[in-house]
């Protein structure tokens, strides 16, 4: 990162924002808030750890059945062990379709083609319809034109 004034600039800030402080794609200003946390926020071994106790209860002493909410516990564990530790930020797809006008493109479907170009994907524990990838935001928002490109939504 850097320091700009008083304040510090984080490198994942600094890959996002042009030189003169301006959004590539739209030319606007940024509005940044803040702080964020940009290091990891899991201990990989206590979730890892956590997902054995959900699965094998009895193995690890526990008396009793597994817990009523053990499939939605197992579920947000994996989640979070599968989720990619070195991309702070997210993408929520509904905003991206808001800020392009167009319908939300399927989950599956957006993060195959990052795949399919060679970026790092995954879902994010927080919200159900973000991604998190270390494709560039150019490559964001020429998949989210082509999208619309591909599927307009008709004249009202």
């Amino acid at each position: 990162g850097t320091f700009t004034g008083k304040s510090y600039v984080p490198s994942v800030i600094n890959n996002t924002i042009g030189v003169d402080g301006k959004c590539a794609e739209t030319g606007k200003n940024f509005k940044i808030g803040g702080p964020f946390w940009t290091a990891p926020i899991h201990d990989l071994e206590v979730v890892d750890e956590a997902v054995k106790r959900v699965e094998n209860p009895r193995d690890y002493g526990q008396p009793h059945d597994p817990l009523p909410t053990s499939k939605r516990l197992h579920g947000l564990l994996t989640t979070v062990s599968e989720e990619l530790s070195d991309c702070p930020l997210y993408y929520l797809l509904p905003d991206l379709a808001s800020t392009c006008r167009a319908q939300v493109p399927p989950r599956g479907t957006f993060l195959a083609q990052l795949e399919e170009l060679g970026y790092r994907v995954s879902a994010t524990h927080k919200e159900a319809d973000a991604i998190k990838t270390d494709a560039p935001n150019d490559v964001i928002w020429d998949l989210m034109r082509n999208w619309v490109r591909l599927n307009p939504i008709a004249a009202k």
